[in-house]
C-alpha cells in the first residue's frame, strides 16, 4: 500500500500506517494504481462515508468496505470513534483467493496518537472476493450529488441526463483471441496496432490520416467478421451525445477509460444488450466519472458530450489487455481553426521520415 509491503510481510523494511486522533474524522482518497485486479478496501471496526469519486461529489453514504477497480480513485470520509488502539487496513483483490498474510492483500495500520496495542485478531472479513454482484448493487449504489459543490450543468441546462438527444450509440465487445498465432484482446474484433506515424501527426500532414489509418473502418456497433489487427480510429460528432455500450465476454472485471472527458454511468446490465435495455438507465442522478468497470459477461453503459477536439483513447486500464490491443481513438473533429480549441502543431514538430 502505497509502494510499500504489507503489514505481515517479513522481507519488508517498512509498511504504511496512520496516525489519527480519537474523536476526530480524517479524508482518505483511495486510487488503485494496479494493471491487473480489483480491490476490496476496509478498515478495521472502522465505517466509511463515501463523498466523491474522480471529481465528483455523490450520496453520501456510509461502508464497511468498498470495490476500487482499476484505474479508479474514491474519497471516504472516517471518523477514529473506536478504543485507542492500532487496527488492521486492508486492500484485498477481487476474483482470487488469498489468505490474511498473502503478499496479494495490501495490509496497513491505522494507529491511533496513543496507542500501545498492535492490531489484534483476524484481518476484518469483507464480501466474498467472486461475488460479482456484491460489487454490482454496490456500483449501481453510487450517485452524484446534486446538491454539492455546485455541480456543472449539462449542455441541456439540468444535472441530469434525461433530456439529452443522442448523436452517436457505440456497441463495444471486448474478447480475447488469436490473430496469426498470437494472443491478442480485441474491440469488435480488431486489436489495435500503433502505426508508426502518431495518429495527430497524420491528421496535421497527410489529409486526414490518408495512408497511416481509415476513418471509420471498423464497426462500431458489431463485432468485425474476422478477428484482425488494425489501427482503429471512429469518428465522434463534435458538440453531440455518444452512447458507449461496453460489454465484456471476458472472465474478469475489467475497466476501461476515455481520455479526454467524464462521461455519466447511466447503466448496467447482465443480460444481452437491446436498445430497450435503456428503460433500465439511471438518466436522473449518474455520476461523472472518467474510469468505469465492466463486469464479465455484462455490460456498462455510459454517455459523453463531445465538446472536446481531438484525437482521444479509449482502452482498457488493464495493462496486458492495453498493450495487446484493446482500444480504439475517437477522432473528434471541429473544423474551426481557433486556436483556442485546439492547437496547431509547433513549427519545432519532429517530422517522420
Amino acid at each position: 500500500m502505497n509502494g510499500k509491503g504489507s503489514y505481515f510481510d517479513n522481507d519488508s523494511r517498512v509498511f504504511e500506517s496512520f496516525t489519527v486522533t480519537k474523536g476526530k474524522t480524517y479524508w482518505f482518497r483511495i486510487s488503485n494504481v494496479g494493471t491487473a485486479w480489483s480491490v476490496n478496501f476496509r478498515i478495521q471496526n472502522h465505517r466509511m462515508v463515501l463523498v466523491e469519486t474522480e471529481g465528483s461529489y455523490v450520496n453520501q453514504m456510509a461502508l464497511d468496505s468498498l470495490d476500487v477497480h482499476v484505474g479508479q480513485s474514491y474519497s471516504v470520509l472516517v471518523t477514529a470513534d473506536q478504543e485507542e488502539q492500532d487496527y488492521y487496513i486492508v486492500a484485498a483483490p477481487k476474483q482470487i483467493n488469498a489468505t490474511g498474510t498473502s503478499t496479494l492483500i495490501g495490509v496497513a495500520v491505522l494507529r491511533y496518537g496513543n496507542s500501545v496495542i498492535p492490531p489484534r485478531g483476524a484481518l476484518p472479513p469483507g464480501p466474498d472476493p467472486f461475488d460479482i454482484q456484491f460489487s454490482v448493487n454496490q456500483a449501481k449504489s453510487i450517485r452524484w450529488n446534486l446538491t454539492a459543490g455546485a455541480a456543472r450543468p449539462n449542455p441541456q441546462g439540468s444535472f441530469n441526463v434525461s433530456n439529452v438527444t443522442l448523436s452517436q450509440s457505440f456497441v463495444l465487445q471486448s474478447s480475447v483471441v488469436e490473430i496469426n498465432g498470437e494472443f491478442r484482446y480485441t474491440i469488435n474484433n480488431v486489436s489495435y496496432v500503433t502505426p508508426e506515424t502518431p495518429l495527430k501527426l497524420a491528421d496535421a500532414f497527410a489529409n486526414g490520416g490518408n495512408g497511416v489509418y481509415v476513418l471509420d473502418k471498423f464497426p462500431t456497433n458489431s463485432s468485425n467478421v474476422e478477428a484482425v489487427n488494425g489501427v482503429f480510429v471512429a469518428s465522434g460528432i463534435h458538440h453531440g451525445w455518444i452512447e458507449l455500450v461496453l460489454k465484456s465476454d471476458l472472465d474478469i472485471i475489467h475497466t476501461w477509460h476515455l481520455d479526454g472527458y467524464s462521461f455519466f454511468v447511466v447503466g448496467f446490465g447482465d443480460e444481452q444488450w437491446t436498445p430497450n435495455s435503456r428503460s433500465s438507465y439511471n438518466t436522473y442522478d449518474p455520476v461523472a466519472r472518467s474510469t468505469i468497470q465492466v463486469y464479465p459477461g455484462r455490460w456498462t453503459a455510459v454517455y459523453a458530450y463531445l465538446d472536446n477536439p481531438g484525437m482521444w483513447n479509449l482502452r482498457s486500464q488493464h495493462l496486458k489487455n492495453w498493450y495487446l490491443g484493446q482500444e480504439l481513438y475517437l477522432r473528434v473533429y471541429d473544423p474551426d481553426p481557433n486556436p483556442d480549441k485546439e492547437k496547431k502543431p509547433p513549427e519545432n514538430m519532429l517530422l517522420c521520415g
